[in-house]
């Protein structure tokens, strides 16, 4: 088998914790190692310090890479990911890969010139047991059947003054494409994109906890509309007085979908079946898992199989869920319903 040879954007300490869950992994071979900061490679050994580059363009040129994994600072993402593609490698970029539309839209217009290259926004909570459960379950007729109805809730306390999290409180629009990610990238894993969005969400957030009154920083409510008369609906907050679901649940979601045959409750790790009046399964699975090591050695196995075997599963979903906490931040700014198959028109999201 014939390894992925890749290059790590990104020194600091998630950063790292994810270099090391790639280096045990027996499908890829670190190549190169970019950061701008100079300093960060002294407290890695000898034999990492040739690796080190401070570009990706720079790090290409010397040596031969297939891929480029990406972990810094938000604000950077989105020109990172360009420069990535613009080297003609497959790239791999913990959430959000843009910050707003028009971010997005350059990144797509490159990627639209290489078709033959894979993109994938990283997420998490999307990977474990019994978010791959409740996948399953709802897309198996005989247990589930078709959708109907559903919803999911999340509500905890997040602290946003530490520096690494400072962007989520300055960020218009951070709190969909960091926080309601977690949850709704499941959504769109099981039940594909909806028809179209309605969002409102409230201004800021508890200011003691870091918050700066921006909108869409510290919750929101939005209407799925599948068509047909299907509905979703989503209630998220993150800057509650506390996490009274739990922490599992918290970042999971509480989770309840009315399907033609069963109704699936999911809370944290815990899956019920209903059917019939009585309860037909009653699973408890591995949920959240400390550092999500578990989603991202999952994940990077998923990345190797897309650019060996060339599937695209993969980037659409990750892709398509980055258009949906992006149709929600525009619904919110503008008071009206979005339609998800005029936002990727106009986009020019045609993967």
């Amino acid at each position: 088998m014939k390894k992925i040879n890749f290059i790590l954007v990104g020194l600091g300490n998630y950063s790292c914790q994810r270099l090391d869950i790639l280096e045990k992994n027996k499908k890829y071979n670190l190549v190169g190692l970019v950061d701008t900061d100079k300093k960060k490679i002294k407290k890695f050994p000898k034999e990492y310090k040739k690796m080190f580059f401070q570009s990706i363009s720079q790090a290409n040129k010397k040596v031969s890479a297939d891929a480029c994994f990406i972990y810094v600072s938000a604000y950077n993402h989105a020109k990172l990911v360009c420069e990535s593609l613009e080297n003609n490698l497959h790239t791999f970029c913990v959430k959000p890969i843009a910050l707003n539309h028009k971010e997005f839209k350059k990144i797509l217009k490159i990627k639209n010139q290489r078709k033959n290259l894979i993109l994938v926004q990283g997420q998490n909570n999307q990977w474990n047991d019994a978010s791959i459960e409740m996948n399953k379950i709802l897309n198996d007729k005989k247990i589930f059947g078709s959708f109907k109805l559903g919803y999911c809730i999340t509500w905890g306390r997040q602290v946003l003054q530490n520096q690494n999290a400072q962007i989520d409180a300055k960020t218009d629009g951070s709190f969909f494409h960091s926080m309601a990610i977690h949850q709704l990238g499941q959504l769109v894993a099981s039940l594909g994109l909806p028809h179209t969005v309605f969002c409102k969400s409230p201004r800021g957030g508890d200011k003691t906890i870091g918050y700066k009154n921006i909108n869409r920083t510290g919750s929101g409510t939005v209407i799925f509309d599948y068509g047909e008369g299907r509905y979703f609906t989503y209630l998220g907050n993150r800057s509650g007085h506390g996490n009274p679901r739990g922490f599992a649940a918290r970042w999971s979601g509480d989770w309840m979908f009315n399907g033609t045959r069963g109704d699936l409750k999911r809370s944290g790790g815990r899956i019920t079946v209903f059917s019939d009046g009585s309860i037909k399964k009653d699973s408890y699975l591995q949920d959240i898992d400390d550092f999500q090591i578990l989603d991202d050695e999952r994940q990077y196995n998923l990345f190797f199989s897309s650019i060996v075997n060339k599937l695209k599963y993969l980037e659409k979903q990750s892709l398509e869920t980055w258009l949906l906490m992006e149709a929600c931040n525009i619904s919110s700014k503008k008071s009206k319903v979005v339609n998800l198959k005029e936002l990727k028109k106009a986009l020019g999201f045609n993967l």
